[in-house]
């Protein structure tokens, strides 16, 4: 008799883990499917063509030899060696992180249509973009994002972004005309905080007084 149950209890654990995985799979499936549509093999090569030469101009910055510059840098350079990094109009942001299940990431960055043209964005707006998320990338093991790392994305992507013309920074950042901290509160109201974050390449103190984070 107990043999019999054993059998059942196997059984019925094997048709659960059998449907489980049937869903992971199908709703995988489902996310692949809702991917932005690549632009066409031209507009991709005159992207990642661009976009390499962005990488090395922004390397010889200061920003881009400093400890922070240089590991998203290197986040950004790691997606093109992988061929993760796709140029996409099917966006609405400058650029997007993206991670999928069985650690699968895709870097997507935007490109402008112009009547039936595709066009990339000026140098600056893909700095902006491709390091904003490359923080993201970077700190994807922690979950979901955070003001505090909202914060810290929007600090690289106009760090880069001045590096890419040779603009100057000022101390505080902002965006919008206000500080950065304020800029991301008001924009991703249901965003929690996480204690203890860390910064891509800088102290949790250098984050507070660049965007005015409280």
């Amino acid at each position: 008799m107990g043999a019999r149950r054993d059998r059942f209890f196997f059984l019925r654990l094997g048709l659960i883990l059998a449907f489980g995985a049937a869903a992971i799979v199908g709703a995988e499936r489902y996310r692949r499917a809702q991917r932005p549509k690549p632009a066409p093999p031209d507009v991709q090569r005159q992207g990642l063509e661009l976009l390499d030469g962005l990488l090395a101009r922004i390397g010889k910055t200061d920003f881009g030899q400093s400890a922070r510059g240089v590991l998203l840098t290197e986040t950004l350079a790691d997606f093109l060696r992988r061929g993760r990094l796709v140029f996409t109009a099917g966006i609405s942001a400058q650029a997007l992180y993206r991670q999928e299940l069985f650690g699968s990431e895709i870097l997507y960055v935007k490109v402008l249509r112009m009547g039936d043209r595709l066009v990339h964005q000026p140098p600056e707006g893909i700095a902006e973009g491709v390091y904003h998320e490359a923080v993201h990338a970077r700190q994807s093991s922690y979950g979901g994002s955070s003001i505090e790392e909202e914060c810290d994305g929007y600090a690289a992507g106009l760090a880069a972004g001045a590096a890419a013309t040779g603009a100057k920074l000022p101390d505080l950042l902002t965006l919008d005309g206000v500080p950065v901290a304020r800029f991301v509160v008001k924009a991703y109201p249901g965003l929690g905080r996480r204690l203890g974050y860390q910064p891509v390449g800088e102290s949790p103190e250098w984050l507070f007084r660049r965007t005015g984070l409280q």
